[in-house]
Order: structure tokens, then sequence, then C-alpha cells
């Protein structure tokens, strides 16, 4: 197979929450978009730095008193997330971090505050997608949706005056059981360049 440097990725990621999740199927169907923006959900806005996925199986090998060498290997947990850096402080992002706290918004604020719950606190789960557009096809895009995720660090809100104050969000994946199995975790796709 010969080098092809027009398939190397260059280019920044968009990033919804609240996106309406694709059709379930083997294969399922794509999320759908137009130019990168999905036909549902919120922007979390502005961001800095990679936004990273991650998709990762655990593997065990299996050892065996005859051989020096793993005879073979077995799945324990497969696992996805997506970690970006925000820089926008909009109500959507900041619930993402703030996750399972009271909210309240209206035209004269964004409110978040929690603490000592009567009972245990129910866990924020939505569907997120990633969209980034292809360097040299710039119609077609790579698209990551982690069907049902939760945020996973809570927030830190620096202060300074001499540069952005940023927040880390983690969103971990959770399985969608309404979904076919062997399609409950993730989709990524890599439109074909022209």
């Amino acid at each position: 197979m010969p080098q092809t440097p027009s398939q190397i990725q260059i280019g920044a990621a968009r990033i919804w929450t609240g996106v309406n999740t694709p059709t379930t199927g083997t294969p399922p169907f794509l999320l759908t978009h137009t130019d990168g923006v999905p036909s549902s959900g919120t922007e979390v806005g502005y961001t800095t730095g990679p936004a990273v996925f991650t998709y990762k199986q655990t593997k065990v090998p299996i050892l065996a008193e005859q051989s020096l060498n793993p005879v073979d290997v077995y799945v324990t947990t497969e696992e996805g997330s997506l970690v970006f850096e925000a820089m926008e402080r909009t109500y959507t992002t900041l619930k993402l971090a703030f996750d399972n706290v009271n909210t309240a918004t209206d035209a004269g604020k964004d409110l978040f505050y929690g603490g000592d719950a009567t009972a245990m606190s129910s866990v924020y789960t939505t569907c997120v997608a990633l969209t980034s557009r292809r360097r040299l096809s710039p119609s077609k895009f790579e698209v990551v949706v982690l069907y049902r995720a939760y945020s996973v660090d809570g927030i830190q809100l620096a202060y300074t005056r001499t540069k952005e104050s940023t927040y880390k969000v983690t969103m971990s994946a959770l399985i969608d059981t309404n979904r076919v199995v062997g399609d409950r975790l993730f989709q990524f796709y890599r439109e074909s360049a022209v």
C-alpha cells in the first residue's frame, strides 16, 4: 500500500450535545449532518487544544503451562470517551461539566447549585457528536458519535487576568441497551473524498 499524504487528518473538531441518536442496525445508520452540523443538538462552542476520542478494549492473554507465550486472548471490557477543553461558558457546556447538580436558567442568569442531596443523584446522559472537516475534501467529514455519554471529572474553573479561563470536559460512553447488540457504544465514520 503506497503512502498517501491526503489521508492525513488535520482539522479542528466541532462538538454537539443532545444530538438525536442515529437509528441502530447492523451496520447502523450514519449520523446525518449538513456541512458538519447535525440536524439536532446544541454546539458546545469554542474549544482549545485537541478534542480526543478514545475507544479501547481491555484484552487479557491466556497463558498455558505448556507454552512460554500466550496461546489466545479475550476481551473483558471496552470503553469510549471524548475529552475536550471548553472555552465558552455556555449553559449547555457548563451543564455537561457540572453534571448532576441542580440548574436554573433564564434571561438573567445560568445557575448551578448542589451539595448534600437527600437522595441518590441521577446522572445526566446525552448523545454527543463530533465532526471534523477533511483537509483536502472540505465538503467531507470525519464523524464520531457517543450514543449515551456522561461527564466524568466534574469541573475546575480558573480565574486569571493573563489568559482565557478554560475548563476540561471528559465524556465517557455507556452502552445504550435500546440499540442492536454490537452497536451500543459509538460510531466513527470518515466520508470518502471526491
